[in-house]
């Protein structure tokens, strides 16, 4: 790991260091590794 600071990986354990939100799943790139894009149609009836 060169030249980085802080390198985030979504492989990191449960944890983290109070509300950085490194290594926790409730970070916004554990949301985003947990997300699936799902497209949904409806039909809309007057």
């Amino acid at each position: 790991w060169i030249n980085t600071h802080i390198p985030l990986v979504a492989e990191m354990p449960h944890g983290g260091f109070k509300k950085s939100g490194y290594g926790k799943d409730l970070s916004a790139y554990g949301f985003e590794d947990y997300t699936r894009i799902k497209h949904v149609m409806t039909s809309i009836e007057d």
